[in-house]
């Protein structure tokens, strides 16, 4: 038998051991893993020697504009992103311009992604403020319903417990999960100074936020996923009602890595939504993540947008930073210096947004698997926004040392990224969208 391709003795992780293995891919699937000199005959071989054979990540919280918002991201630049991040398949939040409340809307993302991806790419709607009208026809299309209780998608809507609750029989309904901002402020609550941006939306606010959602969740057993757990609180709250079927949640490196008292905050580099909080907070969040397991995985949030939107003076900026080429490099450093084990690292960002989100065959290196996949060197370097492929540039991880640099990336078998540059084009590798089962 010939296989398409063999990466030929890299490192794999195998029970938490690194060991040096072979893998073959064939037909857009990993055919098998190998010891050295039992591989089969193949068409093209990738020498691995000194790299990890990881699964690619599996980021379930992205923003990737296009549409009306292009200015500042697009399916493809995104998507490059991704690829040039390590990361395999994005799932698209429905806050676009305009946003994922209709069939219509949803079928010219799937369009633009089909042409533009450079990774897999699935997606999230909204939920109308008039539930009867929902689309029922999107829902083999999307992977979950969003929605924003502090600033919702649709003009008048007030998540109220009765709201709460038809959002989570919706989501019960049709097998998805409900992921939602845990945020209880008010979408007119304007802040006159950088203290009252940080008081409204605090940690209390967070809290708050998650116990309407829980209280409504008594009644229906909705699966139910809280996004961006900013405070240990909120982590708490998870630990004390964990179900892992019906309640998850997400982390993101910067909640985790970076701390409010970190920045000046004389303009947006380091304005996200939920802020960042204190050390405390960050440590707090990487025990739930990893020892507690009260979070299930990590998700970049990645949220880009124009310099001059993020360099305006605090207040005026906009929130949110790009996250798709810097999660893989923040994570596996905490991996090399002995932070995280790597069962931990591949359930928080690869099997474990997979089981969450319900698609089968990625996030695991395996034979029968979806060829997803990450060629890692083991290299220090410093990030850089500049090199990003984002059209977002500026981080608040500027400069930050990190021990993990992303090679090459395979998408269903296809390689698309390699030592720094793009070998195919857009809209050959990947699946758009990404269906459950």
């Amino acid at each position: 038998m010939t296989v398409d391709l063999v990466l030929k003795d890299g490192i794999v992780v195998v029970r938490d051991r690194e060991t040096v293995l072979s893998v073959s891919i064939d037909r857009g699937k990993i055919e098998g893993i190998y010891k050295h000199g039992e591989e089969p005959e193949s068409r093209k071989i990738i020498d691995s020697r000194g790299l990890y054979i990881l699964p690619g990540l599996i980021d379930m919280h992205v923003h990737l504009r296009d549409l009306d918002q292009c200015e500042k991201e697009d399916y493809e630049t995104g998507t490059m992103a991704a690829a040039a991040g390590g990361v395999t398949t994005v799932v698209d939040m429905p806050n676009s311009n305009p946003p994922v409340l209709s069939r219509k809307v949803l079928d010219r993302k799937i369009e633009s992604a089909s042409a533009k991806r450079y990774v897999n790419v699935g997606f999230y709607a909204g939920i109308p403020k008039s539930i009867p009208i929902f689309e029922r026809s999107i829902v083999p299309n999307i992977l979950g319903f969003k929605v924003y209780p502090h600033s919702p998608l649709t003009k008048g809507t007030e998540y109220t417990k009765k709201r709460i609750k038809d959002c989570l029989e919706l989501a019960k309904e049709n097998d998805l999960p409900l992921l939602f901002h845990p945020d209880s402020s008010k979408k007119d609550d304007i802040a006159d100074d950088q203290e009252e941006f940080f008081s409204i939306h605090s940690c209390e606010s967070e809290v708050s936020s998650l116990q309407a959602f829980l209280d409504a969740k008594v009644e229906y057993e909705a699966r139910m996923h809280v996004c961006h757990v900013s405070c240990a609180a909120t982590a708490r709250l998870i630990l004390k009602h964990r179900a892992e079927h019906t309640l998850t949640a997400e982390v993101t490196p910067h909640h985790m890595f970076l701390s409010g008292g970190d920045f000046a905050h004389d303009n947006g580099v380091a304005k996200m939504l939920p802020p960042l909080r204190s050390p405390y907070d960050s440590k707090m969040l990487s025990q739930a993540l990893c020892q507690q397991c009260a979070i299930d995985c990590v998700a970049s949030d990645h949220a880009p947008h124009k310099e001059s939107e993020k360099l305006a003076p605090f207040l005026e900026a906009a929130s949110g930073i790009p996250g798709l080429e810097t999660t893989l490099p923040l994570m596996l450093t905490e991996v090399f210096e002995g932070r995280l084990m790597w069962v931990d690292y591949l359930r928080c960002c690869c099997s474990g947004p997979a089981t969450i989100l319900g698609i089968s065959n990625k996030g695991i290196l395996a034979e029968g698997y979806d060829a997803d996949i990450v060629l890692v060197r083991k290299e220090e370097w410093q990030i850089k926004g500049a090199h990003f492929f984002s059209r977002a540039k500026i981080t608040p991880f500027e400069g930050r040392r990190v021990l993990a640099r992303p090679i090459t990336t395979i998408v269903g078998g296809e390689i698309v990224y390699s030592n720094g540059r793009f070998v195919i084009g857009p809209g050959i590798a990947g699946r758009v969208p990404v269906r459950k089962g």
